[in-house]
């Protein structure tokens, strides 16, 4: 026989037969150096997969995962008000009556605001600062202590308001805008050119009790007269709400605290009737939350559906990997008989195929987390366009580093445990005698793989299409107001203005914007449209038409607005007129509604001159009606809405909106400077074009758009890879056969149809069952996104005619490796 081949297969069966781990991984890589094509493949399509769900996770394990900063965490409740609005904030009349009627149950509870100051201090250092104001016995409740200095102490934030102005900085705070410096304590900031002392730097790690946002320090709910954006009287007013957290009492069960926490809610709804309709309070353990109770119904299924799609990436590409292999595996049939034939054991045999799939996975998760590192990045510092800063902490910590490993050597046994029990079949005598025989069954299961992988493929091309559509369908809906010619510029004057001096301010803002260049009018509001994070509820009286059953009023969405808001926006008047400068503070109280809301209580009439009265007793005259606008939602149905006039508010606050003919961004910097010209102690809250306002609520569509896109373009890719590897493979098995029939003049074009025809009928077979999945799957859905409507059968045609495509021409390319082959070849052996 031939010397060469034996000298050959001689070194296969040692290698075969090694026994230790470092030579099965060091035979592994020298098989890995000889086929750099397919590694390169293997290892590419692994790291996108890895990559992806390493990115993913990191995610998971920043907002979700990550140790709670909290001491015993398992002590801690989340109590929050439970509106027809959904908020979940506790206003703070509330939450005092809340600390003084449950001392016996709770050793503590600790609530906080969010809120927006201008800081300065002796060095030249401005700011505008985002922070908490918190009320209770904050630091102890929560169990965060400080690093340097102190927290609050117990007898502070309970006296007369303004008594205690002193601050504790957050660390990353303390050293990025002060250097890490320690003689920060005692030193003197301003904040709205009020002086506060800095008392302490909080433990590391700690960003305050919005998890997901980022506070640059704790101030006194008590000092809020001075610093709160709410102002002056918000906290008799109910205007400062606050998040609740509480700790049980030793001995306190849950159970315990939801009804002390009842009882005390009834007491105070009672009281203040004309403030809670159908109101409730809740207990939770801080544990069950997520992030935030208000968030965790869209985040938690968003995220786990991005987890599940990019776990079938990773599949499909572990499953892909292992057709090649098992391709590599029946070419190398010979090589693995001679090799048993020589003596090598088949426990040998398995660890070197096992180890080969390993070494390929552990590449691919190595690639991966190095890519994963620029996602991570970039949402990390990416712009939310959000009034508060997002602080998303993701990063490839430990716990990271061990999933991808995990999800190695899970995909390394995936991909290589069916190569390596398939060698470990091969029959000395039966593969030197029909090397074909014993196949059938393998080719049985790499048909339902890629049946498997064209139904998965086409799922997530349908959904990826269907959910693009609705993003755009999402971003051309009638909102009733203009979306695309409109910047917002949200500065508050300094906090020691007085009612006259604010008032002044917006107006001769509104005047001053309104005059730049390219703008053709401006107007203020309270609570622009779809504002995520904000609301407003008047409890409104109207004549003859009695509440809702169980309401002591009509619970009406309301803003404040003033100078031409309406017409920035794009509002149209339907009847009456808008505001004027006839209506100021102590003129007859005016109101503007929506059309929905002059339907509903004055069908019969027309509304303008009609009378209602708020729930604080104020009587208001309609003036106007306008069109109507989404409030809360995209995916809503009209509803009421009362807007009335800024001139007549004790204190008024919000956004300026412009409407231009020029970019809208390029407007927003002059707004800004305006604003500092009129007030040097200015607070910019927010800036931002409506564009970037209204991204937020596409969120819970662009997150799964996005990441349904990107999978299906790669599952699309691996689909293609699944499908040359399955012809491969059919060709390898068939090797002997295909020749024999090119020996005996066999066109070698009707060799490659032959192959080509049997896979197109698996590709077929997944177009059917992953257009039946898709139908079965959404159908249930297609009345919950933002009610945009279903599928449409193009995102089906385009699908497959995608999919089918794809698999003919990597079943085409494969076959034609047949036509290269020498008919002689098929008297011969390999080894």
């Amino acid at each position: 026989m031939h010397a060469r081949p034996g000298t050959k297969c001689r070194r296969t069966a040692r290698g075969a037969g090694a026994a230790t781990p470092f030579r099965n991984f060091r035979w592994a890589w020298r098989r890995i150096r000889r086929a750099p094509g397919f590694s390169v493949m293997t290892v590419a399509s692994l790291a996108v997969a890895i990559g992806s769900n390493a990115t993913m996770f990191s995610l998971i394990e920043a907002l979700i995962l990550r140790a709670s900063p909290y001491d015993r965490p398992e002590e801690l409740v989340d109590i929050r008000l439970i509106e027809p609005n959904n908020n979940t904030l506790l206003p703070y009349p509330a939450f005092r009556g809340l600390e003084a009627s449950t001392e016996q149950t709770f050793e503590g509870v600790a609530g906080a605001m969010v809120n927006i100051v201008h800081l300065r201090d002796d060095t030249g250092r401005r700011d505008n600062a985002f922070h908490e104001l918190v009320a209770g016995p904050y630091f102890d409740v929560l169990g965060v202590g400080a690093q340097l200095g102190r927290v609050f102490a117990t007898d502070e934030g309970v006296g007369d308001p303004g008594a205690d102005a002193v601050v504790v900085l957050s660390d990353e705070y303390w050293r990025r805008e002060f250097g890490g410096d320690p003689g920060v304590i005692g030193r003197t900031v301003r904040l709205n050119e009020f002086p506060y002392t800095i008392v302490g730097v909080a433990a590391p790690g700690y960003f305050g009790m919005f998890r997901g946002f980022k506070s640059k320090f704790w101030a006194h709910m008590t000092m809020a007269d001075q610093i709160s954006i709410t102002g002056p009287g918000s906290l008799e007013q109910h205007h400062a709400v606050l998040a609740v957290i509480a700790r049980r009492a030793p001995g306190v069960e849950l159970a315990e605290a939801k009804a002390v926490v009842g009882a005390f809610a009834e007491r105070h709804f009672a009281t203040h009737s004309n403030r809670y309709q159908s109101a409730a309070m809740d207990v939770t353990p801080l544990l069950a939350t997520w992030i935030h109770p208000a968030l965790d119904g869209t985040v938690i299924p968003v995220a786990t559906l991005a987890a599940g799609i990019l776990l079938v990436l990773l599949l499909l590409a572990s499953v892909n990997s292992a057709s090649f292999l098992l391709a590599r595996a029946e070419q190398r049939r010979h090589e693995a008989a001679v090799a048993f034939a020589l003596g090598a054991g088949r426990g040998g045999l398995l660890g070197t195929l096992l180890a080969e799939a390993t070494l390929l996975a552990l590449l691919g998760g190595t690639v991966g987390l190095f890519l994963s590192v620029f996602p991570i990045e970039a949402i990390r510092d990416a712009d939310w366009h959000l009034n508060m800063p997002v602080a998303i902490d993701a990063r490839l910590n430990v716990l990271v580093l061990f999933f991808a490993l995990g999800l190695s050597l899970a995909a390394g046994l995936l991909m290589g445990l069916g190569p390596a029990l398939q060698s470990l079949r091969v029959s000395v005598s039966g593969t030197f005698g029909e090397s074909a025989r014993g196949t059938r069954g393998v080719i049985r299961a790499r048909s339902v793989l890629i049946v498997g992988q064209a139904t998965v493929t086409i799922f997530l091309l349908v959904s990826a299409s269907g959910f693009a559509r609705r993003v755009v369908a999402a971003q051309q809906l009638d909102l009733g107001f203009e979306r695309h010619s409109t910047a917002i510029a949200w500065l508050e004057p300094g906090r020691d203005r007085t009612p006259a001096e604010r008032h002044a301010f917006y107006r001769d803002f509104v005047e001053r914007v309104a005059d730049i260049s390219g703008i053709t009018s401006a107007g203020t509001v309270t609570v622009l449209p779809l504002e995520a994070s904000m609301a407003s509820i008047m409890g409104v009286d109207v004549p003859g038409i009695d509440p809702p059953e169980g309401q002591t009023h009509h619970q009406i969405d309301w803003a404040g607005a003033g100078g031409d808001y309406f017409d920035a926006m794009r509002i149209p008047l339907i009847s009456g007129r808008f505001f004027d400068s006839s209506d100021v503070r102590g003129s007859s109280a005016v109101a503007i509604v929506n059309r929905t809301m002059a339907d509903r209580f004055w069908a019969d009439r027309d509304a303008v001159g009609q009378r209602f009265t708020a729930s604080n007793g104020l009587e208001l005259t309609v003036v106007g009606v306008v069109g109507d606008t989404r409030v809360h939602k995209l995916s809503e149905a009209p509803r009421p809405f009362v807007y009335t006039h800024t001139a007549q508010m004790a204190y008024p606050f919000g956004p300026v909106v412009a409407h231009t003919t020029d970019d809208p961004a390029s407007v927003i910097p002059k707004m800004l400077a305006l604003g500092n010209e009129l007030d040097s102690a200015a607070i910019t809250f927010s800036a931002k074009t409506m564009k970037q306002h209204l991204s937020t609520q596409l969120i819970p569509l662009r997150i799964p758009a996005v990441l349904l896109g990107t999978t299906a373009i790669s599952s699309l890719l691996l689909a293609a890879i699944g499908v040359y590897g399955i012809v491969s493979y059919a060709v390898a098995v068939r090797r002997r056969e295909l020749l024999i029939h090119m020996s005996l003049g066999a066109a070698p074009s009707r060799l490659v149809t032959s192959v080509s025809s049997s896979t197109a009928k698996l590709v077929v077979a997944g177009l059917v069952a992953g257009s039946l999945l898709t139908i079965a799957v959404t159908e249930p859905l297609r009345h919950t996104s933002y009610g945009i409507g279903a599928l449409h059968p193009i995102d089906f045609v385009c699908a497959a005619i995608l999919m089918a495509g794809t698999g003919a021409l990597a079943a085409y390319v494969s076959a034609r490796r047949a036509n290269r082959w020498n008919p002689a070849q098929a008297l011969k052996e390999d080894c």
